[in-house]
């Protein structure tokens, strides 16, 4: 319940983030094409129990008197995925090639968090490429 004390990695990280904000140089992006039909609640079941049982996934970083502390999101705050459809556009490929770098230029805020979000793009019913940047 208190907050926890950030290792010297996550020191390094809330500093650079403090001398530039909109910084992407830490991000690790990750695209998965999913082929056939999605279920989609249990997709999302699946992706916030993984975010739940992870401390690292929900944690944020706030400095109230300048130093750097580590809090945790809820357990039930489930990772954020924003929903996009692509499916019969003629311009598909390219309106995903601009979704992918949107989401590749997107800073984290570290104070709000998570410091993990995903993207879910239909692109047919059977078809779907999904982000996940952290």
């Amino acid at each position: 319940q208190e907050p926890l004390v950030p290792s010297f990695a996550q020191q390094r990280l809330w500093f650079l983030a403090q001398l530039d904000e909109a910084s992407t140089n830490y991000h690790i992006p990750l695209v998965l094409r999913l082929h056939g039909a999605l279920e989609r609640s249990a997709w999302q079941r699946s992706l916030d129990r993984l975010f739940a049982r992870h401390e690292a996934l929900r944690s944020i970083f706030v400095a109230p008197e300048g130093k750097p502390r580590v809090e945790l999101l809820p357990l039930d705050a489930g990772l954020p995925v924003l929903e996009h459809d692509l499916k019969g556009r003629a311009d598909a490929q390219a309106a995903l090639l601009e979704l992918c770098q949107e989401e590749a230029r997107t800073p984290f805020d570290l104070s709000r968090g998570p410091l993990i979000r995903g993207r879910l793009i239909d692109m047919s019913d059977e078809e779907h490429v999904f982000l996940l940047t952290q």
